[in-house]
């Protein structure tokens, strides 16, 4: 405790009784920083207005009172952090005879503290009074006790008492009706489920009809005709500081007509905005038109679209339909010159189904300014560009798309596309039908209009791809490092929900992004984003060609590399071929060549070596599990994606329950080695790399042709050796 502190702890004060003056002094001392108030000894003569508002039980009674000097508060931030809130209005909990009952009172007292200490659900404890003419102690309360009924507000932060707010419903039972008992038994059966925190403190009621103005029909469809109408009164609207209910009055409505002969399917709908829906607001009540009879449900203007009076979808108030039937309007108003493009892309942009679902789009060259080679792949050059327009963005404000003006963007331009392929359209697909956030996103198709080559417009990742990314970070953190795989499985476990394999799947296709310039607090490295890209191998699980084996040998599959079918399991090895990267910050077989020799000691079970203390035992099963020689002894993405973030539970030091204590204390291990290796972590990346080995995407048929010729030989026969520890001046020697 500080001195400012110590300074309040007085000694020139006494309640008369030295178990009290005791008990008051301990909790001083143990409670005087927490949530920033002063636990005191109060003399009774500091509160007036004293009044009774209820009993806790026959022993216990309950008053209002205004304590003059009000509670010491802690402020933080002034020079003179302790100060005193007078006039502060408080609850005394008066306990009958506890002159003669000390234990038992400062007992209650107690427990109340520690509860408060802890929880923070009931009302704050100031201190401890005594009457002097009947020398009952009593406890000092925050005011946080209804003044009806003197029980603890059900909700403290709205001051709402549910007990007596339901009594004040019942009580008005017979003030209305709809004339219709099952209406009637419903209203009030939704009144008496009444919640702050679940129907935004709105009481459901029976609403005349003559209270409804401007009536303008919106949309008629099967399920009922919409109307807009202003409510006069409006709805009740509990007032928390007022602790009231209070009118809303001219409040914009929507009235949806059903038909007065189904009156329980009515009522099941009804039923349906009980309690509050997180994305679509319940319902003001229900009325009826006095000429055709049909019942009404009067809704939230701000459920439906005033377009077309569909609801939004979602709650971001997104109308899909007029969103669609937009797009549509707009078919005319472009053309990519290509019948099969143009219909693509059209399929492509009535396929969106959230606001926030990109719309591919045919992009003019002439919209591509700033363009500068930054990579060449086996099958692509790519570009960074600025998109002058920008993609369209969905503003749930205005209920509007707007564009990006200015965005930067990649442009993948697939070698010899003059011609546009069914494998070009497809990879435009796969990123649009794996719409994630750690998926790459499209934003549309463009044309050089020199060479005639198609160009797919990316998402720009500024932090470039996952490989050169750690080559400029020493100090990394094993935390950031479990972030970083569970957003890269993430994306992965999306691809094959989708019944999807990638195909390709290496770091030199993972690529990242900074995330809003900000940085681990630890480490100083920055957070990124993670996004899967070049989807162009991706397909379908049951539409796979298995003549053509393409990929970075390292993190091919074995079966693959002997023609095997590409499947999810095989994407599932290449993601233990991350988890080595990740575990070591060096690439899988770096420092051999990779040729037909890698390619048989991959199929005969020769994987990359790796330093125990490195990395954790279970991080280490995980990743010798994903690249097993048997793809039925892999796991999913499902199995992978829990494991990381078990590790990542029990790897957070700042959490204050870790998940697995012993997983947590194998990562604590490998951080402490970790930090103790930098300098060696360091060097080793200074390793050159051998002249042969290849991390880019190209045809690896021609160093597997040899295999088939091992196949009826037992693996025994063949020479197996490590040759990942091959020393670049032996590989020299035999040139």
């Amino acid at each position: 405790m500080c001195k400012i502190c110590l300074c309040f702890i007085k000694s020139d004060w006494t309640s008369g009784n030295e178990k009290i003056d005791e008990f008051i002094q301990e909790m001083q001392l143990a409670n005087v920083s927490k949530h920033g108030t002063f636990f005191e000894w109060i003399p009774y003569i500091r509160f007036n207005d004293i009044k009774q508002i209820g009993k806790d039980d026959s022993t216990t009674l309950l008053y209002s009172a205004i304590w003059m000097d009000g509670p010491l508060e802690y402020k933080h931030d002034t020079r003179k952090p302790w100060k005193r809130v007078p006039n502060e209005k408080v609850v005394l909990k008066w306990l009958c005879n506890s002159q003669s009952i000390v234990n038992e009172f400062l007992n209650e007292a107690k427990l109340h503290i520690d509860r408060y200490n802890m929880m923070n659900d009931i009302p704050k404890i100031y201190g401890i009074t005594q009457n002097p003419d009947t020398n009952d102690y009593i406890m000092v309360f925050q005011d946080d006790y209804c003044k009806y009924c003197g029980k603890v507000y059900t909700y403290k932060n709205c001051t709402f008492c549910t007990p007596c707010q339901i009594n004040k419903l019942k009580q008005n039972f017979t003030s209305w009706t709809s004339g219709n008992e099952k209406i009637d038994e419903l209203i009030q059966e939704m009144q008496l489920k009444i919640d702050p925190y679940h129907n935004t403190m709105i009481i459901v009621e029976w609403i005349p009809y003559n209270q409804f103005i401007e009536i303008k029909e919106l949309n008629k469809n099967s399920s009922g005709t919409l109307y807009s109408a202003i409510w006069m009164d409006g709805p009740l609207k509990y007032d928390t500081s007022k602790i009231m209910w209070e009118r809303v009055p001219n409040k914009e409505v929507i009235l949806k007509y059903q038909s007065q002969n189904i009156i329980n399917k009515f009522l099941n709908e009804i039923k349906s905005y009980t309690f509050h829906n997180y994305y679509n607001d319940g319902i003001y009540g229900i009325s009826q038109d006095p000429v055709i009879k049909d019942y009404i449900i009067v809704s939230y203007i701000d459920n439906y679209c005033k377009t077309c009076g569909e609801i939004y979808i979602g709650r971001r108030r997104w109308c899909m339909l007029c969103q669609v039937n937009i797009l549509k309007e707009n078919f005319a108003k472009w053309t990519s010159g290509n019948e099969k493009i143009d219909n693509f892309i059209q399929k492509m942009q009535l396929k969106i189904s959230k606001f926030d679902d990109t719309i591919v789009e045919w992009i003019p060259y002439d919209q591509l300014n700033y363009i500068k080679e930054i990579g060449k792949g086996g099958f692509a050059t790519v570009y960074s560009a600025i998109w002058m327009d920008g993609p369209l963005r969905y503003d749930y404000n205005k209920k509007e798309y707007k564009r990006e003006p200015n965005k930067e963007v990649v442009l993948k331009c697939l070698n010899n596309s003059q011609n546009i392929t069914d494998e070009f359209l497809s990879e435009v697909k796969n990123y649009f039908i794996n719409n994630d956030k750690h998926i790459l996103q499209i934003y549309g198709i463009s044309q050089n209009p020199n060479t005639k080559d198609y160009i797919m417009i990316l998402q720009y990742a500024k932090n470039g791809n996952f490989d050169n990314y750690i080559n400029d970070i020493i100090n990394w953190f094993w935390f950031e490092r479990l972030i970083t795989l569970k957003n890269i499985i993430e994306g992965l476990k999306k691809i094959h929900e989708n019944k999807m394999v990638h195909r390709d799947f290496h770091t030199g296709n993972i690529l990242l992004a900074s995330f809003n310039n900000s940085t681990y607090a630890l480490s100083g490295n920055c957070k990124s984003d993670i996004y899967i890209s070049d989807m162009g191998l991706c397909g379908e699980v049951s539409n796979i060609d298995q003549t053509k084996i393409y990929g970075v040998m390292p993190f091919v599959a074995p079966e693959v590399l002997k023609g095997k079918p590409y499947t999810q399991a095989a994407d599932i090895y290449s993601f233990g071929m991350i988890m080595y990267f990740v575990a070591t910050t060096k690439q899988p077989f770096a420092n051999c060549a990779h040729d037909n020799i890698l390619v048989l000691k991959i199929c005969n079970g020769i994987r990359p070596e790796i330093n125990e203390k490195e990395a954790p035992n279970c991080y280490i099963d995980l990743m010798k599990r994903c690249w097993d020689s048997n793809p039925d002894n892999r796991p999913n993405a499902i199995e992978v994606s829990e494991l990381i973030e078990l590790f990542c539970k029990s790897c957070n030091a700042s959490e204050d329950m870790i998940e697995d204590e012993k997983i947590g204390k194998q990562f604590e291990e490998a951080e402490e080695y970790r930090k103790a290796n930098l300098l060696s972590i360091k060097n080793s990346k200074l390793t050159t790399q051998n002249s042969q080995a290849c991390y880019t995407s190209r045809l690896l048929n021609p160093f597997t042709e040899d295999l088939s010729k091992y196949d009826d030989i037992n693996n025994n026969s063949v020479e197996i050796f490590d040759f990942t520890k091959i020393s670049i001046e032996d590989e020299s020697k035999d040139k």
